[in-house]
């Protein structure tokens, strides 16, 4: 995993710590042909929306524990019920990444800023080296969030 110590430093960040960009084919990223595999081996993948460019794989992707989302927010936070109880709490409206290779803006070391696909320019989300708090109420730091309503997710 990533982490911002470069940042935090006031350092330039070295883009050769950055993930590989997962858009490129296999021949360009290791140098020798790609052996098919009859898809026995199937990657989950998330592509741009407008023109199904691979920004990242599922492998890319930063996991991170729910927050309590709204309801941490709530005026009276002591209902009645279960206040563990999520089940009624709908999923993340995001997924977080590590810094890849194609975010341009994140490599010419800008702070915040918006993502866009390196294909077609199209906004697929926002990244804030101070952090980004998801939908679920969950605080990730440094953050490159991806909008799931601005992606696909598919198999490469």
């Amino acid at each position: 995993m990533f982490s911002g110590d470069s940042y935090n430093r006031g350092e330039k960040i070295d883009s050769s710590k950055f993930g590989a960009d997962p858009g490129l084919p296999v021949e360009v990223l290791s140098g020798v042909e790609a052996i098919p595999n009859g898809g026995d081996n199937r990657t989950p993948a998330y592509r741009c929306k407008k023109c199904r460019r691979v920004v990242a794989l599922q492998e890319n992707v930063v996991d991170h524990i729910p927050g309590e989302g709204e309801t941490a927010f709530e005026w009276h936070k002591r209902k009645s019920g279960n206040r563990f109880n999520r089940s009624d709490e709908s999923e993340c409206s995001s997924i977080f990444v590590e810094p890849l290779r194609w975010m341009t803006a994140v490599e010419e070391g800008a702070l915040e800023g918006k993502l866009s696909c390196a294909h077609c320019e199209a906004r697929l989300g926002y990244f804030n080296w101070s952090g980004i708090q998801c939908s679920c109420g969950s605080w990730i730091t440094p953050a490159f969030q991806l909008h799931k309503s601005r992606v696909d997710k598919s198999t490469v």
